[in-house]
């Protein structure tokens, strides 16, 4: 049986129904809903920036006319009600009504070609720009076809300033500025493949000939579908996936074209962090200024609109929101199981046992050997162990006896600590002084005990539809296929008979072979450095939190943050890796940490190094580095190859 979790939502792109189906409305309210409210998605330059599988091309896809028409077509549908009240409150739709026509231009193609060419910048720059404007052109008027639009029926209405110029686009007749967008194709493609390219004096007329639609075009009007006695007016928009594929140099050309204030056309460029400079893509997550390039005239915060599809605010804001859209995810992706959804098996929580089985008794009785053992070694007195005792039965009754001995020898160790810590005094103080002394069984200390029960003792550690939303990194695509792993093993446990009920045994088991997998099959610049960068944090953190008093169990290292702001100029190899592991989702930054006094920049595992190297998926737990320290890791590495 086919696992529609192995299928990323843009390979559902050919059938509008099926990608509507599986593809939930979250990110769009969160990320775009405020932005569409004030305009600012469609009046200025867009820039989506984002790793890979963050939903970058899902977005751009709904934001494509056919999916608006499908939804306009359909809007009594209740599947598509949530949909489409999304798209609405980013503007997109007004009362189920397409606002504007997207056209989404993948540049994974041939546009980098240019770059090739012998010709000047500026030449080579100006056959770029107009061979994607003609293409926008033509999906514009291919879109509406679809729909049943004839582009004999569309007016195209240009800006008031540039009507002088309209006669370059091929007039207003939506047929003939067709037919011009068809005629520039044609000719730039002809130059690109050509066996040798033409020398600048041998190009065809119309490829060199002015050609600049975005500068003019500013509303197509046609007959709605729906009515044909009714004109509607629409806004186009021109997204352009994968910018991030272009030359450097041509990615800021195309950038400097599309950000005039002048431009009536929406347009968005949709790209990762590889195409930036590394003090860019690290600046664009670390600081609060906009990450925009800067040209002379333009005010980056009032021409452009960066959105970046990852955590940047609030981190336990961003936490739940992602739940919230996995959650949804997973429902849409059951319902496509005939297996599951058949038997009403839709909710994936419901799937993900959370209740570890509990551990035998020759294991417990090694536990309590140990405490006991603790106790002597640490010299705690009989009545201070009861008291640690009786604290841990208080507040954690309800857990197992593993935990509660674990929390317990945790808090053996914290009190030997605190003990040692006091200051000596010359007179001998009462044996009530050293009792007085509370080590708190608080949620550190639970955590702490569950973290060392895993690793000492083999107990389940990710567990439950939280664990799994949280090993993904807010990362849609990398939950999808931890998520994959899961459902065939459910899908195998009911075709045996044995209850569709996942143990958090076997979840920890496939996740943290899932884990594994896609990080020893990284494939991208710099993957090496970043896999041996990585090791050597998550080793760092294991030690850490594997020391007996549970102190910290961290999954991050902490950099000064005044350090990290000059880290590409200081350590500019460094800053070219770690722009890399931030991009691929092997580092995760939080700036601005606050702790100690002190101001952090935390470099956070992502969820694919923590379920190899089995390190909490809990945020927060940090060891203390500096860049130097830092650095000297990467050229270790370096000089061992």
């Amino acid at each position: 049986m086919e696992n529609p979790f192995r299928r990323r939502a843009t390979e559902f792109l050919r059938e509008d129904e099926a990608f509507l189906a599986v593809v939930s409305p979250e990110p769009i309210t969160y990320f775009l809903a405020e932005r569409g409210k004030q305009g600012r998605l469609y009046d200025r330059l867009v820039l989506i920036r984002g790793t890979p599988g963050s939903g970058k091309t899902t977005l751009a896809r709904l934001f494509e006319y056919p999916t608006f028409h499908t939804l306009s077509q359909n809007k009594n549908f209740e599947g598509h009600k949530d949909i489409s009240a999304a798209l609405e409150s980013c503007g997109a739709l007004k009362d189920s009504y397409p606002q504007v026509i997207g056209y989404r231009l993948p540049l994974e193609t041939d546009y980098r070609d240019f770059w090739e060419f012998g010709y000047s910048d500026e030449l080579k720059t100006s056959l770029m720009t107009a061979l994607l404007q003609a293409r926008a052109v033509l999906g514009w008027f291919r879109h509406l076809r679809n729909a049943g639009i004839d582009e004999n029926e569309v007016t195209v209405i240009c800006r008031p300033e540039a009507s002088e110029f309209i006669d370059t686009i091929g007039g207003s007749s939506g047929h003939s500025v067709r037919q011009k967008a068809a005629r520039v194709e044609t000719a730039i493609y002809q130059v690109m493949n050509a066996l040798v390219a033409p020398s600048e004096n041998a190009l065809p007329d119309e490829a060199v000939a002015p050609y600049r639609p975005f500068d003019i075009v500013e509303r197509f009007r046609f007959p709605s579908p729906s009515n044909k006695q009714i004109l509607c007016e629409h806004q186009p928009l021109a997204i352009f996936d994968d910018a991030h594929l272009l030359h450097p140099n041509q990615f800021r050309a195309l950038e400097k074209f599309l950000v005039r204030r002048e431009l009536r056309v929406a347009r968005w460029m949709i790209a990762r962090f590889d195409v930036l400079l590394p003090q860019e893509a690290l600046g664009t997550i670390t600081e609060d200024a906009k990450d925009a390039a800067k040209y002379p005239g333009i005010s980056a915060d009032r021409e452009t609109e960066v959105i970046l599809l990852q955590s940047t605010g609030s981190r336990r804001a961003d936490r739940t929101r992602f739940r919230s859209m996995a959650k949804d995810m997973a429902y849409r992706y059951l319902r496509r199981m005939p297996v599951l959804s058949e038997r009403g098996l839709l909710n994936m929580s419901n799937l993900l046992s959370d209740n570890p089985a509990p551990m035998t008794q020759q294991t417990i009785k090694a536990i309590r050997k140990s405490v006991d053992s603790s106790q002597k070694k640490l010299v705690i007195r009989d009545e201070d162990m009861s008291r640690l005792q009786e604290q841990v039965d208080k507040v954690k009754s309800h857990e197992s006896e593993e935990v509660r001995l674990q929390m317990l020898m945790i808090m053996l160790h914290r009190f030997a600590n605190r003990r040692k810590r006091s200051a000596p005094t010359l007179f001998d103080m009462s044996d009530d002084s050293e009792s007085e002394k509370v080590v708190a069984a608080n949620s550190a200390v639970y955590a702490a005990a569950l973290f060392q029960l895993f690793h000492e003792y083999d107990r389940p550690y990710y567990f439950g539809m939280d664990d799994l939303c949280d090993a993904s990194s807010e990362n849609a695509e990398q939950f999808l296929q931890l998520a994959a792993e899961l459902v065939e093993e459910i899908v195998t446990q009911i075709a045996r008979g044995k209850g569709a009920m996942l143990s958090p045994e076997k979840q920890t088991e496939l996740l943290r072979l899932r884990g594994r997998k896609i990080m020893d099959g990284w494939n991208f610049p710099h993957d090496e450095s970043v896999r041996n960068l990585v090791q050597k944090i998550a080793n760092m953190c294991l030690a850490k939190s594997l020391e007996p008093n549970g102190s910290v169990i961290a999954n991050a290292i902490g950099i000064p943050q005044s350090e990290f702001d000059s880290l590409t100029n200081t350590h500019p190899i460094l800053g070219r890796v770690l722009q890399f592991a931030v991009a691929y989702n092997a580092i995760t930054l939080v700036p601005h940490y606050p702790c100690k006094d002190r101001t952090w920049c935390l470099l956070e595992l992502g969820g694919m190094v923590l379920l190899k190297f089995g390190l909490t998926l809990k945020r927060g737990g940090f060891v203390e580095s500096n860049v130097i320290d830092l650095s000297k890791m990467l050229e270790m590495q370096n000089n061992a190859g």
